[in-house]
């Protein structure tokens, strides 16, 4: 089941892929070669869809990660997503190369739960072993390889997939990458058991956010369950959405309206679980999809939240990103304000919520220093000790605390460390804080059109 939940999340995200043409030189065996950034969210997902089907192969196909950054001078790495996106690049280099054998389980522990700490554990690998080959340089020194060799090929988008030494130029769907490299070995005992699925028709109710879907693409993606799929995109705004979402009663979109007859269809079994029967028809509420837009909801303009547990890295890195995003845009309308979220603060988390109450007042580009120097300190006392501590008192902080624990507890956010909201536009995901922030990245607030030359929708571009 949590596969086919992966490839329904893809299937509404699926973005123009831009084919490249470079190879990289290898004479071994059939091979996936993936590049990516470690935390970026399309990178994940393309992680997550490769190792859904790669145990599949038996061995026959093997899939090596190999990863996107830029170089500051001489000896000097960074990685678009932050430092802990660099650290954990590094890390993962490491257990690819002590750990091979248990490479594909760490993975997909980590792109769920963002928690090193734990797969290193629940994987049987030595934690003291791969921080010493990253401390050593070792994995530093591979980082490089991997660098020039990004350099060479002019990779600088995550993810870019190579199949036996080709550049892949189709979408980053299992069905098609799976044919493709069929198609290159067809030896391979798993192709002869490939099996051609049938059609169905889908609606796409949308918040507005047309111009992010591909509905040729989002046809291909839904190959791997229906031979033939017609596509509509309709805004929830729009006189169709409007009827459409009584009709279904939806209250929060993107949402996909399957046809009646997906009940005819092989794949309707796999996706029976997660689909709601209303009037003869089949909705996706795509609950999972780590946004929503609310309907019905009187909109505060350029009005933008980060909910943020600050003695929580991977919530802190996500501000990070966001606000770094917001300033490489110049999307100056927005002044994110930070919100202090989390349960028992003690008098440390306090005095750095006092810190943070006061960063709300600064320019956006001085917010960015505050959470870097946050990010980086060795604890919240170390933090606090070298910033002057504004003069609120700790009852008022802790009553601030509680109130934004109330506001967010009403958007549903739950356990979440972070989450993101932007007018009626909620981004939430519990274990992935930069998934959050990447589809952000692709919402009408960056929007398509806003990217820079070169940068590309549907990959994280250095």
């Amino acid at each position: 089941m949590h596969k086919i939940l992966r490839k329904i999340f893809i299937v509404c995200l699926a973005m123009g892929i831009t084919a490249l043409s470079c190879t990289k030189p290898k004479d071994q065996g059939p091979e996936l070669s993936l590049y990516v950034m470690s935390h970026c969210p399309f990178g994940i997902r393309a992680e997550d869809e490769i190792l859904g089907f790669i145990g599949n192969f038996k061995n026959e196909l093997k899939l090596h990660v190999y990863y996107i950054v830029s170089r500051q001078g001489v000896n000097t790495f960074e990685s678009l997503h932050g430092p802990a996106e660099l650290d954990e690049d590094l890390h993962q280099i490491a257990i690819q190369k002590l750990y091979d054998n248990k490479f594909y389980s760490y993975l997909a522990c980590y792109n769920s739960s963002m928690n090193r700490d734990k797969c290193l554990k629940d994987n049987g690998i030595d934690k003291n072993g791969i921080d010493s080959f990253v401390q050593s340089g070792q994995a530093e020194k591979i980082l490089n390889e991997d660098f020039l060799t990004t350099e060479k090929l002019g990779i600088n988008a995550s993810p870019t997939l190579f199949i036996n030494s080709r550049r892949y130029e189709g979408p980053m769907q299992p069905g098609h990458i799976i044919r493709t490299a069929c198609s290159d070995t067809p030896k391979l005992s798993y192709c002869k058991t490939l099996k051609p699925p049938v059609d169905v028709h889908i609606t796409l109710l949308t918040g507005g956010w047309n111009n992010i879907y591909n509905p040729n693409l989002i046809k291909e993606s839904l190959a791997n369950f229906f031979y033939k799929t017609t596509v509509d995109l309709a805004d929830a705004n729009s006189k169709q959405g409007k009827e459409l979402a009584e009709k279904f009663t939806v209250t929060e979109v993107p949402a996909m309206i399957f046809s009646g007859n997906v009940t005819m269809t092989t794949g309707f079994t796999m996706l029976q679980q997660r689909l709601k029967e209303v009037n003869g028809s089949y909705v996706d509420y795509m609950n999972d999809m780590g946004y929503r837009h609310l309907l019905n909801r009187p909109s505060q303009n350029n009005s933008m939240i980060l909910f943020t547990d600050i003695t929580n890295k991977d919530s802190v890195n996500a501000c990070i990103s966001v606000i770094k995003l917001l300033t490489d845009y110049k999307k100056n309308q927005y002044h994110p304000v930070l919100r202090v979220i989390g349960s028992n603060p003690d008098d440390e988390a306090l005095k750095t919520a006092a810190i943070i109450e006061h960063t709300n007042k600064l320019p956006m580009k001085d917010m960015l220093p505050v959470l870097l120097r946050l990010y980086s300190s060795s604890s919240l006392k170390a933090f606090n000790s070298s910033n002057h501590t504004p003069g609120i008192a700790p009852k008022v902080v802790e009553e601030q605390i509680v109130q934004n624990n109330a506001a967010a507890s009403k958007l549903d956010i739950g356990q979440a460390r972070f989450a993101l909201l932007v007018n009626n536009t909620e981004f939430i995901n519990a274990p992935n804080p930069s998934q959050s922030v990447g589809i952000f990245e692709l919402s009408p607030l960056i929007g398509k059109m806003a990217f820079p030359a070169g940068q590309q929708p549907g990959k994280c571009s250095k």
